[in-house]
């Protein structure tokens, strides 16, 4: 199984991140499988680390990530890869990826959703950059688990101290973590759900899987058998919806033209 595994620009540029991506999957994935690890862009540079972590609070920028997103799911189907798994916790543009490619398309915030209902009652996902709530709280009602969610609680640190921690000095990382799943506990929650991967890296690095008895989820093992799962499953003719506005495929001389107007580079 060939998986593209599809993140933001922080997975190239804080150093270190995208190696702790390979070296999560690696003790969970199956001898046959080749996963590759990208960013919106395969980049790190000044500019890169600038717009790390601020362009994903604002609509518009965020909008930008979104259209290189799809185009890096198209190149993913086109290159022979059997899955894609978007490494975001907004889920930014899933439905919009399941509509343009045949191959199966998954997500870490709805997979982490999904199996905090097989693990408790109610979840809460413990974040950083709380200027992205709205996008949270609409992802989870998307996906239909609002009456599952506990509030979403978000730590009191930033893209800086995540960086730090995975350089190796991560005691402010673990300090927030920990007020941040009190804080989850006392609001009912059962299951603790890290928000961004950065975060679901670090605890994951730390063998960081119960907290006063509630599970900590790392989504990265779910994901992997999920997506094996649905690659079977479309080996076996069962595949995506193609009804209603978000699942139908359009056809490809719209999609052929439609790059062409906008000048798309593939």
């Amino acid at each position: 199984m060939r998986v593209w595994e599809q993140g933001l620009v922080a997975t190239y540029s804080i150093p270190g991140y995208k190696e702790l991506i390979a070296e999560h999957y690696r003790a969970f994935q199956r001898p046959d499988t080749y996963i590759e690890i990208h960013g919106v862009k395969d980049e790190a540079g000044e500019t890169a680390a600038r717009i790390a972590g601020q362009a994903v609070i604002y609509a518009y920028t965020h909008r930008m990530h979104d259209n290189q997103v799809l185009q890096n799911v198209l190149r993913a189907e086109r290159e022979g890869f059997d899955v894609v798994l978007l490494g975001m916790l907004q889920d930014p543009v899933l439905r919009e990826a399941r509509g343009i490619v045949d191959i199966p398309v998954l997500s870490y915030g709805e997979v982490s959703m999904l199996t905090a209902c097989t693990l408790g009652e109610r979840f809460s996902f413990i974040c950083i950059n709380p200027q992205m709530d709205a996008l949270v709280q609409q992802m989870i009602r998307d996906r239909g688990q609002a009456a599952r969610a506990a509030p979403t609680i978000y730590m009191d640190c930033g893209y800086a101290d995540l960086s730090a921690a995975v350089e190796g000095r991560p005691e402010k990382f673990f300090r927030a973590f920990e007020m941040a799943a009190r804080r989850a506990l006392d609001c009912g929650a059962d299951v603790l759900l890290p928000g961004q991967t950065i975060i679901a890296e670090l605890l994951w690095k730390s063998g960081i899987t119960r907290f006063d008895d509630a599970v900590v989820l790392d989504a990265r093992l779910p994901m992997l058998r999920m997506a094996e799962m649905l690659v079977d499953m479309r080996k076996a003719g069962i595949s995506v919806s193609r009804r209603g506005f978000y699942h139908s495929k359009p056809p490809a001389e719209l999609l052929a033209a439609m790059d062409k107007f906008y000048e798309h580079k593939n």
